[in-house]
C-alpha cells in the first residue's frame, strides 16, 4: 500500500495468489481483492483480512454498494450481491446474461441535491457479447427477472463504467441550450427585419 501524500510505502503484504481485481468500498475503509473464484476483504489501515467470499466460478468484476453489499459477476453469468458482514450471498440475478459477465456498476448517487438521482436498487451489468442491462435488484427474488433497460453494443465488452449523474447533466445541458436559444431569438428577429428593410429599399 502506497501513501501518495507522503510518497512512500505504508505497508506490504504477501498474498498466496495473484489478485486480478482490487477495489475499495464506498467509504474507503475496506478494500477487496479478487483471485479466481474468491474475494477477500481487508482493512485499509493495515490490510488485515476481514473475511473471504467464495463463488462457484471465477469472478471477473465487482462493485461495492451501500448497506454493506458487494456485487460480483463472472463466468457463472449471474449478478450476485454478497453481504460483507457475513460473507454469504444476499441475493442473485440468475442467468443475468447469456455469456460471462465482464462488468457490473452500482448506480447510486446524488447530484445537485436531487433526491430522485439516489436509487440504491439500480445495478448495471455488461457481458462479453456486448449486451448491457440495467436491473432493479428488488426483482431478484422473481424466477425470471426482467431488466429495466437493455442495449446491444455489438462489441466485445471487457469492462463497464457508469454514473446516474450523467442523466442530470444532460437535462441541465438541454435546459441551458433552451435558455441560450431564447437569448438568440431577438437577435435573429433583428437580422430578419434588417434584411427586409434592405430588400424594400432595393
Amino acid at each position: 500500500m502506497l501513501n501518495l501524500e507522503r510518497g512512500r510505502r505504508s505497508y506490504y503484504q504477501r498474498i498466496d495468489k495473484e489478485a486480478t481485481i482490487l477495489k475499495y468500498d464506498l467509504k474507503g475503509e475496506k478494500f477487496f481483492m479478487v483471485s479466481e473464484e474468491k474475494v477477500s476483504m481487508h482493512d485499509s489501515m493495515d490490510a488485515k483480512l476481514v473475511l473471504e467470499i467464495e463463488n462457484q466460478k471465477r469472478i471477473l468484476c465487482i462493485a461495492a454498494a451501500k448497506n454493506g453489499l458487494l456485487f460480483t459477476g463472472g463466468e457463472d453469468r449471474n449478478v450476485t450481491a454478497w453481504d460483507t458482514n457475513s460473507g454469504q450471498a444476499a441475493f442473485s440475478l440468475e442467468g443475468a446474461h447469456a455469456t460471462r459477465v465482464k462488468g457490473v456498476v452500482f448506480l447510486s448517487g446524488k447530484a445537485g441535491g436531487n433526491e430522485d438521482v439516489d436509487k440504491p436498487y439500480l445495478v448495471a451489468s455488461a457481458s462479453s457479447d456486448g449486451v448491457i442491462r440495467v436491473w432493479d435488484v428488488r426483482m431478484a427474488n422473481k424466477e425470471n427477472p426482467t431488466p429495466l433497460a437493455e442495449v446491444n453494443t455489438k462489441s466485445r465488452l471487457t469492462c463497464l463504467a457508469g454514473s446516474p449523474v450523467k442523466s442530470v447533466k444532460v437535462k441541465r445541458r438541454k435546459n441551458a441550450d433552451k435558455e441560450l436559444d431564447k437569448d438568440r431569438r431577438p437577435q435573429r428577429k433583428k437580422k430578419k427585419s434588417a434584411r427586409k428593410e434592405l430588400d424594400e429599399e432595393e
